[in-house]
């Protein structure tokens, strides 16, 4: 869909945010004590990307993880894809049983990341099934996939081969897909003296050459599993706003860096014959305004996952002597193996206990020491953060492609366009004009606006917009005054960011399951709102409006409309 807007001013950076990914795969075994340690070994390998497989889920949910971190889960809740990361930007592709698979802008191409999980119990041919559907969505397009599928091969490490392991290789051989795991590699899996190389990490031709490491850690998981890294050189371009942080002053410097555009603004409004006019001075007014804001306030910058504070040194050292009995247990002479693998095994247990002991007392200490008691501990516990969301890709939809093309299709599926596009000259009515805004008037919108209300594309909240007004009233006026007589509304003003709210427990890939709210300019909405208190006068002045609509009217509510239902059925 292509759609046609008016040069607008967007106050947005554009910055290359990662010149590598790092992505961890791991399967966490289901245990809470392994998802407790994705924060702190996510910290220490400052990884981008996770991809989980079997986490440990209570109440449908990852627990142990920062509520600030991005969860793609399949459907059973057995794979799942987290980015800890602000600096990425994913779009959910596919959701299925087994596996979850979302997009990521790298360099020229996007890249899908993917993490399936087969149970060793379970049929592996409806995973790779699902695995299949997904390649063939995205034909000649960078995928990875980090997936834990059970199977015996000789290509990855194992001895033997058996019945799902000749399947994963047929597999691998019919769709072109490159297995990353080297048969020389250390093992993913071990209990014990037993070991395995059940975690793979496949990929595509198209990115194999990216690939410029794949190493099993030696950090402890927690878990039977170890975590396994994987470098990809593709670097990430990232798009932000800028934000200013207006509420810590420099609102004189801020005039005084306005003040030189002030005479040629308001020439411009004067100046302003037509809506082409109109449209380009409103667009200088705005360029002006960022321009002033940049040499006077400072910028909010998006806050990073910080490390946990639970997480002492004392915990790191005893990791290290974690790592160090593991060493010599497998480097032990045969008849000490097993007993220095069972002090290693006890060992370990006393360290999970440690963690648990941690994040409980430094929970306590967080508690103990906030001197506002509805604070952020109040809000992390008691209020659930609802984030907006993530880019999907819709159901009957091609998923190839970049984010633009998906939020293209998201767009027109929530405002299509309508069937019958004919414009039709607009024809102004012969009645009287209307009196220009006064300064009270105006003064008076501006008041009651909310200065905790986020801005439009062009940065500016009611902070600077109430700053502008209190020493430039005359500027403001005089283009809303402008607007009036020429019955025009800036197209600068039309122009917002969306973004979407998932509706709970409405599927994912459906556009209906999305509530968009458009962040517009807030100058613009200054403008809304005078011109619809001028209607609203005009409609109740002159009794246009039906006796029974109460909906969205001043001083009438639903129990006025309840009471006049009764009253009509009581005189039946």
């Amino acid at each position: 869909m292509s759609i046609e807007t008016p040069p607008v001013s967007f106050n947005k950076v554009s910055s290359t945010c990662l010149k590598t990914l790092k992505v961890l795969q791991i399967n966490l075994g289901r245990t809470k004590a392994a998802n407790g340690t994705l924060h702190p070994t996510s910290d220490k390998f400052q990884s981008d990307l996770l991809l989980l497989q079997e986490p440990y889920i209570y109440d449908s949910q990852i627990k142990g993880i920062p509520q600030s971190w991005n969860i793609f889960n399949s459907i059973s809740n057995k794979a799942a894809v987290i980015i800890p990361s602000r600096q990425l930007h994913a779009a959910l592709i596919s959701c299925k049983q087994n596996t979850v698979a979302v997009k990521i802008q790298t360099g020229q191409q996007p890249t899908t990341f993917i993490s399936a999980y087969s149970s060793p119990y379970s049929n592996i041919q409806e995973t790779l099934l699902e695995f299949q559907e997904i390649i063939s969505s995205l034909p000649r397009e960078k995928i990875f996939n980090g997936a834990g599928l059970n199977g015996h091969n000789t290509l990855w490490g194992y001895s033997d081969v058996d019945s799902r392991g000749t399947a994963i290789e047929e597999f691998i051989l019919a769709n072109n897909v490159f297995i990353n795991n080297s048969s020389d590699a250390p093992p993913t899996f071990t209990r014990n003296s037993s070991k395995g190389w059940s975690d793979l990490s496949l990929c595509t031709q198209q990115i194999i050459g990216e690939i410029a490491n794949w190493e099993v850690l030696e950090e402890p998981s927690l878990s039977d599993h170890h975590y396994i890294e994987i470098t990809i050189d593709s670097s990430v371009k990232n798009c932000t706003f800028t934000r200013y942080k207006t509420r810590h002053g420099n609102h004189n410097i801020f005039l005084r860096n306005l003040k030189p555009y002030v005479n040629s603004l308001l020439r411009a409004f004067r100046n302003s014959q037509n809506e082409k006019d109109i449209n380009e001075a409103t667009n200088l007014l705005q360029n002006c305004v960022i321009e002033a804001c940049n040499k006077s306030y400072r910028t909010k910058n998006q806050n990073l996952s910080p490390a946990p504070n639970w997480y002492t040194q004392d915990l790191e050292i005893e990791k290290k002597r974690l790592k160090a009995l593991r060493r010599r247990a497998q480097r032990a002479s045969q008849d000490q193996r097993n007993a220095r693998f069972q002090f290693h095994k006890e060992e370990l247990k006393k360290y999970m206990r440690k963690v648990k002991t941690a994040k409980n007392s430094g929970w306590k200490s967080f508690c103990t020491i906030a001197t506002n008691p509805y604070g952020t501990h109040y809000k992390s516990a008691f209020r659930k953060a609802i984030k907006p969301a993530e880019l999907i890709a819709l159901n009957n939809h091609d998923p190839s492609g970049n984010h633009l093309k998906i939020a293209q299709d998201i767009l027109a599926k929530i405002f299509p366009h309508p069937a019958n596009s004919n414009s039709s000259t607009y024809i102004p009515p012969c009645t009287a004009n209307d009196c220009l805004f006064t300064k009270g008037e105006v003064a008076t919108v501006i008041h009651h606006l909310s200065k905790g209300k986020a801005p439009g594309p062009d940065g500016i909240d009611n902070i600077i917009r109430q700053q502008i007004f209190k020493k430039f009233p005359f500027l403001l006026m005089e283009l809303f005054n402008t607007c009036l007589k020429l019955a025009k509304f800036p197209d600068p003003f039309k122009v917002g960011n969306i973004i979407l709210f998932h509706k709970h427990g409405k599927s994912k890939t459906e556009a209906s399951s999305y509530r968009p709210i458009s962040l517009l300019p807030t100058i613009g909405k200054v403008l809304e709102k005078l011109l619809t208190q001028r209607l609203k006068f005009h409609l109740e002045k002159n009794n246009r409006l039906s006796n029974l609509q109460c909906g969205f009217r001043e001083g009438r509510s639903t129990e006025m409309a309840i009471t006049k239902l009764l009253d009509t059925i009581h005189k039946w």
